[in-house]
């Protein structure tokens, strides 16, 4: 079971790098939730390093991520007002997996570590430094690339127009 959330301050929430979305933890016990930020995403875009279509790539995936993998509610399911199908909670699942798999294969475990700590764990371009050991500006510039790989692989997926 998930540890209880740490709800982010107003001020913090009025930065707008902070989503919410639920996780599912266990059979039969309602789903939690949790907040998600991603301060070097959001860094690299207002310094105009990389653009929206970039973020919305970025954000795309941490949805698949979360849904596919740790097992998140897709926020789609129950828009329309009704009950969520399980079976199309199962559909979109599966989905998520699948996208998630696809963009590992195209760029490569490293860019799957690089967007686990940038969308996940939300740490910033500083944080992800010290905890790599790499150069700043390198760092930077790889995942202006990766972002820009991302977009690409999003934009060829069917059902998807990132640009």
């Amino acid at each position: 079971m998930l540890e209880k959330p740490i709800y982010p301050t107003p001020e913090r929430l009025g930065h707008g790098d902070v989503i919410e979305t639920w996780l599912d933890t266990a059979k039969g016990q309602a789903p939690q939730k949790v907040y998600r930020s991603s301060g070097a995403l959001y860094a690299l875009r207002k310094s105009g390093a990389i653009e929206d279509c970039h973020v919305a790539a970025a954000e795309m995936w941490a949805r698949d991520y979360e849904t596919g993998i740790l097992g998140a509610r897709d926020p789609d399911a129950g828009k329309s007002g009704a009950k969520s199908d399980i079976e199309y909670a199962m559909l979109s699942r599966a989905a998520a997996v699948s996208r998630c798999q696809a963009v590992e294969r195209s760029l490569g475990k490293v860019s799957m570590q690089f967007m686990t700590l940038m969308m996940i764990d939300g740490l910033s371009v500083r944080q992800m430094v010290l905890q790599m050991h790499k150069d700043r500006q390198k760092l930077a510039g790889a995942i202006e690339l990766l972002l820009e790989q991302l977009v690409e692989l999003y934009d060829d997926m069917p059902g998807r127009m990132m640009r």
